[in-house]
C-alpha cells in the first residue's frame, strides 16, 4: 500500500482487559502517550498490533464492520440520558489482530504485533490479583446477568469449546460440573488463579463485560426465571429437567425433548444413518446456521434428537446425561 499517512490500532489495557480499543492515529506512539497521561484508568494502555492505511478514517469501516454483525461488542455508556459510542470493543486482542489481518489481506498489508515488556507483564500481573480478589468478594451470577439454565457460553480463545451453564454458578463442560475460573485455569495451564469471566462470551460478549454493562444499567439484579432449582439442580422451573449430549443441551418434559437454541451439531450425517435422520437435518435446516441451532426444536423421543445432533442413529438413553453426568436410561429407572 503505498502513500500511507497512518495507521488502524489496536490496544490493550489491564484495567479493563474484557476489551480492546481499536483507532486511528498518525503517530500512534504519540496517542498511547495522550492516553496515558490520564489518571482515569490505574494502568497504562499497551500498543497490542498496528496496520498501515492509506485513510485517515479507515478504522471507521472497521467500526461499522463490527457493528454491523456483532453490535453488542462495542462498549457503550449512558450519560445524562445519552447513549456514548466508544471505541471499545468487548472482543480479545487475538480477534481484533483478525479482523486487521482479514482487511489488510485486501491490500497485501500484514498487522505489526508487538511484544509486552517486562513492566506490562507486571502491570498485567497485578490487575489479575486486583480482578480475581474483586469476583471472589462478589461472584459472578449468570441469573443475574439473565443467563439461564442449559444455555451455552464460549471460550474466547476457542470458539468450538463450548459450556452449558448449570446453575447460577456453575457451567457443565466434558460431563462434569466446574466453575468458569477452574476451567479458565485448566485451559490456559495457569498455575495460579484465572479470573473466568474474562475468558468466556455469552452471545457474543465476555462475561466480565457483559456484567459491567449490566451493573452501569442497573439490570444486574436477581432473575426469577434462573433463580429456582430443585435439589438435583437439574430440573427447571418448569419442571423439565436439563439434559446434555456432547456440545446440545435439551429439556426433557411431558412434552418430548426440546433441543435449545445454542446447541451445536455434527455438520454432516453419516453415510449409514437412516433416511429419517437425514430428512430431519432438511425439514430443519432454516434452524441451522452452520453447526448452531438458532431456535428451539422440539422432538418425541431422546433418540430422534440424538440422532439429529450427530447426524447418525443414536440410542438417546444412552447419549443424553443431566448435570451429574447420569445416564437418561438411568433417570427412567429411578422414575425421574
Amino acid at each position: 500500500m503505498e502513500d500511507k499517512i497512518g495507521y488502524i490500532y489496536v490496544l490493550t489495557n489491564p484495567s479493563f482487559p474484557e476489551y480492546v480499543k481499536i483507532g486511528y492515529a498518525i503517530n500512534v506512539d504519540a496517542r498511547v502517550a495522550q492516553l496515558n497521561r490520564s489518571e482515569c484508568t490505574p494502568f497504562a494502555f499497551k500498543k497490542y498490533a498496528v496496520l498501515p492505511v492509506a485513510s485517515r478514517l479507515a478504522d471507521k469501516n472497521i467500526h461499522k464492520l463490527i457493528d454491523r454483525f456483532k453490535p453488542e461488542l462495542r462498549a457503550k455508556e449512558n450519560v445524562n440520558g445519552k447513549i456514548r459510542i466508544r471505541e471499545f470493543f468487548a472482543m480479545s486482542a487475538q480477534e481484533a489482530v483478525d479482523i486487521l489481518d482479514t482487511i489488510g489481506g485486501i491490500y497485501g498489508e500484514k498487522p505489526q504485533l508487538f511484544e509486552q515488556t517486562s513492566e506490562e507483564k507486571q502491570d498485567q500481573k497485578m490487575a489479575e490479583k486486583v480482578a480475581i480478589a474483586s469476583e471472589r468478594k462478589s461472584p459472578f451470577s449468570f441469573y443475574k446477568c439473565g443467563i439461564q439454565d442449559g444455555e451455552h457460553i464460549v471460550y474466547v480463545h476457542d470458539s468450538k469449546i463450548v459450556c452449558t451453564v448449570a446453575s447460577d454458578r456453575e457451567i457443565f463442560f466434558d460431563g462434569k460440573k466446574t466453575s468458569l475460573s477452574a476451567l479458565a485455569k485448566k485451559l490456559l495451564n495457569r498455575k495460579n488463579g484465572v479470573q473466568g469471566t474474562l475468558h468466556f462470551s455469552y452471545n457474543g460478549e465476555i462475561l466480565s463485560a457483559l456484567r459491567k454493562r449490566l451493573e452501569d444499567e442497573g439490570k444486574y439484579v436477581s432473575n426469577k426465571n434462573g433463580s429456582t432449582t430443585t435439589k438435583e439442580a437439574v430440573t427447571t422451573t418448569d419442571n423439565s429437567i436439563l439434559l446434555y449430549f456432547n456440545q446440545a443441551s435439551c429439556k426433557w418434559s411431558n412434552d418430548g425433548f426440546l433441543l435449545l437454541k445454542g446447541s451445536r451439531i455434527s455438520l454432516t450425517c453419516s453415510p449409514s444413518s437412516s433416511d429419517w435422520v437425514k430428512k430431519m437435518r432438511i425439514t430443519y435446516k432454516e434452524q441451522i446456521s452452520n453447526d448452531l441451532i438458532t431456535k428451539d426444536i422440539l422432538f418425541d423421543s431422546s433418540s430422534a434428537v440424538a440422532a439429529f445432533v450427530a447426524g447418525s442413529n443414536r440410542n438417546g438413553k444412552i447419549c443424553w446425561k443431566d448435570s451429574n453426568g447420569i445416564l437418561l436410561k438411568d433417570l427412567l429407572v429411578k422414575g425421574k
